[in-house]
């Protein structure tokens, strides 16, 4: 991993604080036991070869895994766990934290809200244990190191300023909201790669929208749109607490395939673990019902 860092046996020798005959030994020693070659080696210094690549991620997952387990184990030696969330669980993470430090006082619950993407990453990466989110890529989908459970249902909506005329409209359709400046969050957010494929999937080219402004977190999404700097597709689940307070209106759009799931996910090393696991149940569980509830209690807004 250091001499793909450096680019060259020599850096890599200097960083690590060893000979270069060491680090080569080293290298020599990796291609004897895959039976391959890892590097190519020219004038400009060498080159990660197809099976190299390989290699390489499997040293960083084997490496990975190994830093996962020292942290997990730590954690469970202080009692501690970390949950992360994406702004569909903004409602929900802190009531679960609530009903986890009632059932486990000793136990420190950490909890951060921050991009869907950023926290499914953070999980991979062995940063936090837990998370809630509204978004999984293709890659995440498929990896074989995640865990992941349905928590329930989103529907992504139209919000719109109290005084906006699609706020007395009384059917919205798609072709209404394209016509008006749009606030979006950063792609960081499983709220905007949702509303991306939900607009494909209504026939809609999102290269085709009027963007306004793209803003990097939720509550500055809220302000544009109640400030009349535009409209937005968000989270149903997300915008409820706002409508509520009336700092905005939430709208149904008719003819916009916007329902999307709501997961929790974790990693599969973490749910080797006994207590883990039986902290996962407990959230899973309280999730499902946060949900169901906040649904039942906002329907009536949209």
């Amino acid at each position: 991993m250091k001499v793909v860092e450096c680019g060259s046996l020599k850096r890599a020798a200097k960083a690590l604080g060893m000979s270069v005959s060491t680090v080569s030994f080293q290298i020599k020693a990796l291609e004897e036991f895959y039976g391959v070659k890892l590097f190519r080696r020219d004038v400009n210094g060498i080159e990660l070869t197809e099976e190299g690549r390989l290699v390489l991620k499997n040293v960083e997952y084997i490496l990975g895994s190994i830093e996962e387990t020292k942290r997990l184990i730590m954690n469970l030696r202080n009692r501690e766990i970390s949950l992360a969330s994406g702004m569909v669980g903004i409602d929900v993470v802190f009531s679960i934290k609530t009903l986890l430090k009632a059932k486990y006082p000793d136990l420190d619950v950490k909890v951060e809200l921050k991009g869907a993407h950023k926290c499914v990453k953070d999980v991979i990466d062995g940063k936090v244990d837990f998370a809630i989110v509204g978004d999984l890529s293709d890659d995440v989908a498929k990896n074989d190191g995640i865990h992941v459970t349905e928590l329930g249902k989103d529907l992504l909506v139209l919000i719109v300023p109290n005084d906006h005329p699609l706020a007395k409209k009384n059917v919205v359709r798609i072709r209404d909201v394209v016509k008006e400046p749009m606030i979006f969050l950063n792609d960081e957010y499983g709220i905007t790669t949702s509303t991306m494929k939900a607009l494909r999937r209504s026939g809609v080219d999102p290269d085709s929208l009027n963007i306004a402004y793209v803003v990097d977190d939720f509550f500055s999404k809220i302000n544009a749109v109640s400030s009349g700097l535009g409209v937005a597709i968000t989270s149903f689940t997300a915008a409820c607490k706002a409508c509520e307070v009336g700092l905005i209106r939430i709208r149904r759009i008719e003819d916009f395939e916007g329902e999307r799931n709501v997961y929790f996910i974790s990693s599969r090393l973490a749910m080797e673990s006994e207590k883990l696991r039986e902290y996962a149940d407990f959230i899973i569980r309280n999730g499902r019902r946060f949900f169901d509830e906040i649904k039942e209690r906002c329907v009536n807004l949209i």
